[in-house]
């Protein structure tokens, strides 16, 4: 076999071989996951007066935080359907959303429905 032919293929098997590492690492960096703002709005009445409350929040029936004016953020979740349930920490209000979660910012708006105190 001609010495130049043999150079040539092994040049083509070291580039597919870097090529190979170079895209098979891009997808290891790819984000599977996304950050939620969720917000509840709504809050317990009191007579005629609005009041903020803190809520629980739980995706997917699991806790994840409590809201701190009507606001919270969860890091690291993953892509795909979720459902998020907020939780009145003071009196009967629930409200659910759900929502498809994407890599990046997702925002989440949770309805309560008003509730006397």
């Amino acid at each position: 076999m001609n010495k130049s032919i043999m150079k040539k293929a092994i040049l083509i098997v070291v580039l597919i071989t870097l090529l190979f590492i170079v895209f098979v690492g891009c997808t290891s960096m790819l984000s599977t996951t996304g950050t939620v703002n969720i917000t509840v709005t709504s809050g317990a009445i009191l007579g005629k007066i609005m009041i903020d409350m803190a809520y629980d929040i739980n995706m997917d029936e699991i806790y994840v935080g409590t809201t701190v004016l009507g606001k919270l953020t969860i890091s690291d979740v993953p892509v795909g359907w979720h459902n998020f349930e907020a939780f009145s920490t003071f009196g009967s209000g629930y409200g659910s959303k759900g929502q498809h979660i994407s890599t990046g910012i997702n925002n989440v708006t949770i309805t309560v429905p008003p509730f006397l105190i």
